[in-house]
């Protein structure tokens, strides 16, 4: 027997298996030290709290986030249609996702799958090689007009109840797409609420996108931190305020946290990005949400701000529903438009969720409200089928509280254009009972001033328009002074009155103003 002498590798070569071997194993113990420093006992390399949302394109594109307590480079999402799936992912494609911290001993992971099909099925997992998340699936969103989603107000309290109402409304036999919260997914925000939270969140979120507004409550790095939202909002404001697509819905999602006035810095970038956002959209059915209420079930210092700044925007914007919160109840109000109540399809509905078992009591009832329900824990289905939208409101035990159905109303296509007094020490704005803008002067203002309005068109009007203002005291009219212009390309509009306390100078645009005694101008607001 001949012994044949084995080659010894280069000393170059054993040194760089030895350094793999010591980086593996420095590896291994810096993801055991994390786990020892992390603030439960379910630390794993697994990835969990996986969550789906869009960043991008709902009908092309779906992301993904996760958590895991490995810091290191290289987790990704493989996925692949879910016709001729396989088990062991071979051949599936794979997009590589962006890591960032999320709390002591933990990291958040965000992916976005470019590419897909409309209306497909997919079928994923999340992580590397040796620690990859159980297959889940998705399927992207289709230009179809006839389907469900899931709203539902704060969950903040009792997450275990909550979790498996959440699983009762995924399992609604329309088969809801996504689903809107409407903030307040937390009570204080602490990186245990948050791991309670998407415990009972992600059985049903990895499968369905969830799309959250920022509440009072969870208005914190943490909640930015944890959730993949677009990035189309107003400039530094980005994920606060966004908007995004669904069949013939467009919906839009905004940080109430920034209530919003004039005086407000953010103001001027908010306003107009919304002003924007609703009126380039073509879509059928507009829908938003955020978590104060502009028309509350009970009395809230912020629904007057919102009322001001805020409704007129989304009225301007030909909204259809609100979906709010912060109140604990679930109420619903009739049609609103100029703070009136309108038939049918001729105003924006505004619909409170509450999904925790945080409640509150009745409030007094206001005249606007069409449903108000108390102590009861609730989730909402919103049918979309074409030109008609059906809400079904039900309670933690799938019985129905409320119902309301509504047809999408042809649009007039008169001209519209939005009149706002322009902010002012010397007197406070506010609308008649008849909608129409009022500037109502302050103690101690006295003398000639002037008072001005911006105006904003909806859909124009050809030719030139007139700008009315008309001074009032103690209900008597005293003069008024008439701006005409093409208000298309100007706007702003001012007046100068001798005024005293309490005066009041309204404003409001018409189509035209001339001497004849048969000509009726029609207000264009």
């Amino acid at each position: 027997m001949r012994l044949v002498k084995r080659k010894s590798k280069p000393r170059s070569q054993k040194m760089l298996s030895l350094l793999a071997l010591l980086s593996t194993v420095a590896a291994f113990l810096l993801m055991a030290g994390m786990c020892a420093a992390a603030d439960d006992n379910t630390c794993s390399l697994q990835p969990d709290e996986i969550i789906l949302s869009w960043t991008e394109n709902p009908e092309t594109t779906q992301t993904i986030a996760w958590r895991t307590s490995d810091d290191i480079i290289g987790d990704q999402a493989q996925y692949m249609p879910a016709a001729g799936a396989n088990d062991d992912f071979s051949g599936a494609q794979n997009a590589f996702a962006i890591r960032s911290d999320l709390y002591p001993g933990y990291f958040h992971y965000e992916a976005t799958l470019q590419g897909l099909a409309p209306g497909a099925g997919y079928v994923y997992r999340v992580g590397r090689e040796g620690a990859w998340s159980e297959p889940a699936s998705f399927t992207t969103a289709s230009a179809a007009d006839n389907f469900s989603f899931i709203y539902m107000g704060d969950a903040q309290q009792g997450y275990e109840e909550w979790g498996n109402m959440l699983q009762a409304a995924a399992a609604e036999k329309t088969c809801p797409k996504f689903a809107l919260l409407g903030g307040d997914l937390v009570d204080d925000s602490s990186s245990a609420e948050w791991q309670q939270f998407f415990n009972a969140a992600s059985p049903v979120f990895k499968q369905i996108p969830l799309m959250p507004a920022a509440g009072n409550h969870d208005d914190t790095p943490l909640f930015w931190n944890s959730f993949a939202l677009p990035r189309n909002g107003p400039e530094g404001l980005e994920e606060k305020f966004y908007s995004f697509d669904y069949g013939n819905c467009h919906i839009v999602v905004l940080d109430s946290n920034y209530l919003g006035a004039p005086a407000d810095a953010n103001f001027g970038r908010v306003s107009a990005w919304l002003r924007n956002d609703l009126d380039n959209s073509r879509k059928q059915w507009k829908f938003a949400v955020l978590h104060y209420p502009p028309y509350p079930a009970a009395p809230d210092g912020h629904a007057a701000i919102l009322q001001e700044n805020w409704v007129p925007l989304l009225e301007q914007g030909r909204a259809d529903a609100v979906f709010n919160g912060h109140q604990h109840v679930y109420m619903r109000t009739k049609p609103l438009r100029n703070n009136q109540v309108q038939a049918d399809g001729r105003g924006i509905v505004y619909i409170m969720g509450n999904a925790g078992n945080k409640f509150s009591d009745h409030g007094p009832n206001y005249d606007y409200i069409a449903e108000e329900i108390a102590n009861v824990s609730n989730y909402e289905i919103v049918d979309i089928n074409g030109d008609t939208f059906s809400l079904t409101a039900k309670d933690a035990g799938g019985q129905k509280i409320d119902s309301y159905i509504f047809k999408k109303q042809p649009d007039a296509g008169g001209a519209i254009y939005t009149v706002a007094p322009i902010a002012d020490t010397a007197y406070q704005s506010g609308k008649t009972a008849e909608g129409i803008s009022a500037m109502t002067v302050n103690d101690g203002v006295y003398g000639l001033k002037y008072f001005g309005a911006r105006v904003t068109p909806v859909r124009a009007h050809e030719g030139l328009e007139a700008v009315v203002f008309v001074h009032s005291r103690n209900g008597v009219r005293q003069s008024s002074n008439i701006t005409k212009a093409d208000f298309d390309a100007v706007n702003t509009a001012r007046a100068g009155f001798n005024v005293q306390p309490g005066d009041v100078v309204e404003v409001y645009i018409v189509d035209d103003l001339t001497n004849s005694v048969d000509f009726k101008p029609a207000i264009l607001q």
